[in-house]
């Protein structure tokens, strides 16, 4: 039980800090991320949401609703458009959880997974930013110069942060964690 509220509270912690792990990871290397016409979008909130998902084990975290405020609080540092990302958020993780029953939880499926909602989030973030004429690129642009970057460099997180977040999540769990992998 003590283990589980650890969990509770370990979990929204790590969640702010990928949040701002992103933006001064963009910041900071904004010179290599964004040279044009490429553009690499550390997403470390995904990473952190989708790893959550998949070892949260019983504990059955709200992690819907921390996605939703964790959206708006991105919308109104770097964005400025709000309430973009507070649903595009919540709904990755109803379509990631929804989709976790159909996978065995290994290191491939558990990347796989990570691949597709983060090219549904980037995706939807685009499609939202077109309807609302805040970028003028054309899609096979967008999926050139700003996705495949983006997804190179988020499998690359992926790749590294695996084993600590989930040996973070295990010892965080205690003696009931199944094991995973």
């Amino acid at each position: 039980m003590l283990q589980s509220a650890k969990l509770k509270f370990i979990f929204p912690i790590g969640f702010f800090l990928a949040l701002f792990l992103d933006g001064s990871i963009n910041l900071i290397f904004s010179g290599s991320l964004f040279a044009y016409p490429y553009s690499m979008v550390s997403n470390l909130t995904i990473l952190w949401m989708i790893l959550a998902i998949f070892f949260e084990g019983e504990t059955k975290l709200p992690i819907a609703t921390w996605a939703a405020g964790v959206g708006l609080v991105f919308d109104w540092f770097y964005t400025g458009v709000f309430g973009v990302n507070m649903f595009i958020l919540p709904v990755i993780v109803i379509i990631t959880q929804w989709v976790k029953v159909f996978f065995k939880p290994t290191f491939l499926s558990i990347l796989l997974t990570f691949f597709l909602a983060l090219t549904l989030y980037e995706s939807a973030f685009y499609i939202v930013f077109e309807i609302v004429h805040y970028t003028s690129i054309t899609s096979p642009e967008f999926v050139a110069y700003n996705l495949a970057p983006t997804l190179a460099l988020n499998l690359c997180f992926f790749v590294i942060l695996y084993l600590p977040v989930k040996s973070l999540f295990r010892h965080t769990r205690g003696a009931n964690f199944r094991s995973i992998d």
